[in-house]
């Protein structure tokens, strides 16, 4: 997969600032206090906002990398034999699911299959 575009990535940037306006409007709303009373709504409201920013585009970024889809030959991490793919466009991806700080974020990866080891692998 190529890197990003730079049409793609200012599309990322508007859809980015868009959820960061739903989150600013979910924490002011339109009287500047949404109905949040006391400092822990406050802090409760503001913390799972930023943080679904920050799993946004923690996503974002894992997305982005090169080697989602990777070439046709790719090592095998395991026993370092070359593996090979018949066509890149017929690689299945497969849902992969971090926990970081801030929550769990799931997306898409491409899986090998050694024929040497036996072993499923994602290249980085």
């Amino acid at each position: 997969m190529a890197r990003i575009t730079a049409d793609q990535l200012q599309q990322q940037r508007q859809n980015f600032m868009e959820q960061a306006g739903r989150a600013f409007d979910g924490m002011l709303g339109s009287d500047g206090q949404n109905g949040l009373v006391t400092f822990a709504e406050r802090e409760e409201r503001a913390c799972e906002l930023g943080d679904a920013l920050t799993r946004q585009l923690l996503k974002e970024h894992i997305v982005a990398e090169e080697s989602r889809e990777p070439g046709e030959v790719v090592d095998c991490p395991i026993c370092g034999r070359p593996v090979a793919c018949d066509a890149t466009e017929k690689i299945e991806l497969e849902t992969r699911r971090v926990k970081t700080r801030r929550g769990e974020i799931d997306y898409e990866r491409a899986a090998r299959r050694c024929k040497h080891c036996r072993r499923i692998f994602f290249p980085r």
